[in-house]
């Protein structure tokens, strides 16, 4: 059973090497039986096909951003700065592996997007990240801390800003540590003028 999961994981890190290099449309059965000398069978006993090892990639990447978010305590007083904390983690996750990250997260396949997807109307029933986001905005709405307003469309902009911001930080990678920081502080500081309650 352990070697069986080691099999699987190898086979997980060959095709997520390969997307960082070449894309998603780079990553083939052959490149990857290349890369760890094994048989097409051998693959095929794990995974189906090509589109079953992405979906395992991004569903992966996924739980790994949620554990990140999850793991970032509540604070009651002042919501939004769990939610700094929480996006701050996953901005630094982005550019630890930036490749990875706009492979997928730039990619407009259907199956991809099942996961990656945001922007619809009522997805944050979907995805529990945009959930947790949602709850957040809607906890401070309660407590008169964050002005009226549609909690998933604002978690939405939240989200999909913070992806601008990321996008741009991964391609203009020589950027200094400390101009990073100043830039996801000043993100926030911006995003907040536009939530938090006038004299909250």
């Amino acid at each position: 059973m352990r070697r069986q999961e080691e099999i699987r994981n190898i086979i997980l890190d060959v095709a997520r090497n390969i997307i960082s290099r070449e894309g998603i449309k780079g990553l083939s059965i052959r490149k990857i039986t290349n890369a760890i000398d094994y048989s097409p069978g051998i693959i095929y006993h794990y995974f189906k096909d090509k589109n079953e090892i992405i979906e395992s990639i991004v569903r992966e990447g996924y739980e790994r951003i949620l554990a990140l978010i999850r793991s970032v305590k509540r604070n009651e007083k002042e919501p939004e700065k769990e939610i700094k904390e929480a996006f701050t983690n996953y901005i630094k996750a982005a550019l630890a592996s930036p490749e990875e990250y706009k492979a997928f997260m730039l990619n407009g396949d259907t199956s991809v997007l099942n996961t990656t997807g945001i922007l619809k109307k009522g997805i944050s029933k979907k995805s529990r990240t945009l959930q947790l986001l949602c709850d957040n905005i809607q906890r401070g709405i309660n407590q008169g801390r964050y002005a009226p307003c549609d909690p998933e469309l604002t978690a939405q902009i939240i989200w999909t800003s913070t992806f601008g911001l990321i996008i741009k930080l991964i391609i203009e990678k020589d950027i200094s540590q400390e101009q990073v920081n100043r830039l996801i502080d000043q993100h926030f500081n911006v995003l907040f003028n536009g939530i938090i309650r006038k004299g909250a």
